[in-house]
C-alpha cells in the first residue's frame, strides 16, 4: 500500500493539472450558461419578507438598501435600535414595501427563535435569511491570555463556512443557500471598531494598521443580493481571491511568503489588546476606548440570538 501511494504522489498532482487544463474553457462555457439563464429568471423580490442581522452598519446596512430597491419587506435585526431606526427610514426612502426593526443579539439563542417567530406570526412567511453579524479580531496570538474569545471568534470564520455547506447537503432544494465570502472592503471592523455588550460601541484607538485599499462595501452588498435572488450557491469579493486556494493547496510555501511580506510588521507592533486578558482602559497617554450612548434563502456572510424590555419591542409598521 505505502508503494502505491508512493506512485500516487508521482502521478495524481501533475495529471490533475492537465486534466484541469482541458476541463477549464468548457466549465467557464457551462458556468457562463448557468449565469445567463439565472439571471433572466431571476427571484422577484417585491412584497418578499427579508431577515437581515447585523443591519445596523456595514455589510448588512447596505443589504437592506438593496433589498429596499427591489421593494422587499424587511426586518431589520442588531443590538442598536437607534441606530436601526436609522437604516429603517433609509430603507423606506429607497423603495421598502414595510419595515420592522427588532433590537436583538445574534449570539442568544432565544433572540435568534423570538425574532423569526415575531416574524412568521406578522407577515405569515419568510423568504430571506441573510446573517451578517460578524466578529474579527486584531491581535497576534502571543498577546493572548485569556482564550475565552477564541470559540466565539472560530464560530464566526472557516468553522461557519463549513456549517452551511453541511446544511446544503441536508436541506437540498428546500432552501437555499448562498455563501458569501469577502477579502478586505470598508466597515467598521476595519475601521477599527468592536461591539461591546448591550449595544454599547467601542473604538479601540491603537488597531493594528493594515495598509490596503479596501473595496466599496456598496458593490460587495450589491453582489450579494444579486447572487441570492439568481439562487447562487457562492458569491466571492474580489473574485481573484479564488487563486490563493490553488496556492494553498500546491504552493503552500510561495503563499506562506507572500503573506508574511503582506502582514509584516515594522516597528513596534499595534494592537487592540482585545482578548489579551489585559484591561480595555490600560493605555499610556490618552484612553484606549470612546463609548458612545425556515426561509427559503438563506445568506451566510463569513457570521451570527433576552426577553426585552417593553421599549425594545419590534415595531411593526
Amino acid at each position: 500500500m505505502d508503494f502505491f501511494n508512493s506512485i500516487l504522489n508521482w502521478v495524481v498532482p501533475p495529471a490533475s493539472f492537465v486534466i484541469l487544463a482541458f476541463s477549464w474553457p468548457t466549465l467557464c462555457f457551462i458556468n457562463a450558461c448557468e449565469w445567463l439563464y439565472s439571471s433572466f429568471y431571476s427571484e422577484n423580490m417585491e412584497d418578499k419578507v427579508v431577515i437581515i442581522t447585523g443591519a445596523s452598519s456595514g455589510i448588512g446596512e447596505q443589504i437592506a438598501y438593496e433589498y429596499a430597491k427591489r421593494r422587499a419587506n424587511l426586518v431589520l435585526v442588531a443590538r442598536r435600535e437607534q441606530r436601526l431606526r436609522v437604516v429603517g427610514q433609509n430603507a423606506r426612502d429607497m423603495g421598502a414595501k414595510h419595515v420592522t426593526v427588532i433590537a436583538a443579539d445574534v449570539v442568544k439563542e432565544e433572540d435568534c427563535r423570538r425574532f423569526v417567530n415575531d416574524t412568521i406570526n406578522f407577515y405569515g412567511r419568510l423568504d430571506h435569511l441573510v446573517n451578517t453579524a460578524s466578529l474579527g479580531h486584531t491581535f497576534y496570538f502571543e498577546e493572548v491570555t485569556d482564550t475565552s474569545v477564541f470559540p466565539l471568534l472560530l464560530a464566526a470564520k472557516a468553522a461557519l463556512v463549513n456549517f452551511y455547506e453541511t446544511l446544503r447537503f441536508e436541506v437540498k432544494d428546500d432552501v437555499g443557500i448562498t455563501i458569501a465570502t469577502h477579502g478586505w472592503i470598508g466597515s467598521e471592523v476595519t475601521g477599527g471598531k468592536f461591539m461591546l455588550e448591550e449595544g454599547a460601541e467601542m473604538q479601540w484607538k491603537e488597531e493594528r494598521e493594515v495598509n490596503v485599499t479596501v473595496g466599496p462595501i456598496e458593490d460587495y452588498a450589491r453582489l450579494i443580493v444579486s447572487g441570492a435572488c439568481r439562487g447562487d450557491a457562492y458569491v466571492k469579493y474580489p473574485s481573484w481571491y479564488d487563486i490563493f486556494l490553488l496556492f494553498r493547496v500546491f504552493a503552500p510555501n510561495v503563499l506562506n511568503w507572500t503573506l508574511r511580506f503582506l502582514l509584516a510588521t515594522h516597528g513596534a507592533r499595534r494592537t487592540s489588546l482585545l482578548g489579551t486578558g489585559r484591561p480595555l482602559l490600560e493605555y499610556t497617554g490618552k484612553p484606549l476606548l470612546e463609548m458612545s450612548p425556515s426561509p427559503k434563502k438563506l445568506l451566510a456572510s463569513p457570521t451570527h440570538y433576552s426577553q426585552l424590555s417593553p421599549l425594545q419591542q419590534p415595531k411593526w409598521e
